[in-house]
């Protein structure tokens, strides 16, 4: 486990809660890849002011561009205030490729795991075995629920209905 400076942690709550404001019209592709480290999973749930869309990913993985593509067309076409967050688990030091990547493009956020990847799977999960996608529903109220691949239409669309400030 990390232990990070107090400055350090309060950055990086400030940087999500900055990417919470943004409006997910801007879709512009994310300038900084942030740290997913041990308590970036316990953030996000402790500070979602609005539903969240998080898809863990892989540089390798065939099927995730796909489903990052169709979530992000799916909450664009909504107008909803939810948020599309993509976790790319072998992204450390590729920085440079992950911006020019047009499928990470379309999320509010990016981060890249930083720290022991079975670690932090079990952090966000501990059922989880590392198939990506993998994708994690937030609400802002109530229990985060968890696919292997993409959610289910009507999974997604019960998310987008939630008001924003409930």
């Amino acid at each position: 486990m990390s232990c990070r400076s107090r400055p350090e942690r309060w950055l990086r709550i400030l940087l999500l809660a900055g990417g919470v404001l943004v409006a997910p019209a801007a879709w512009a592709a994310p300038r900084v890849i942030l740290p997913f480290v041990a308590d970036t999973w316990r953030e996000f749930s402790l500070s979602a002011r609005r539903p969240m869309v998080v898809v863990f990913s892989t540089t390798d993985c065939t099927h995730c561009p796909a489903v990052i593509d169709n979530l992000a067309a799916t909450i664009r076409a909504s107008h909803s205030s939810l948020r599309l967050v993509v976790v790319v688990m072998d992204g450390a030091g590729q920085e440079q490729a992950l911006r020019g990547d047009s499928h990470y493009r379309k999320a509010n956020a990016l981060y890249a795991f930083d720290g022991d990847a079975l670690a932090l799977r079990f952090r966000v999960n501990p059922d989880w075995r590392g198939v990506t996608p993998y994708v994690a529903l937030i609400p802002v109220v109530g229990a985060t629920h968890f696919y292997a691949g993409a959610p289910p239409r009507d999974s997604l669309q019960a998310l987008l209905r939630i008001p924003s400030g409930h």
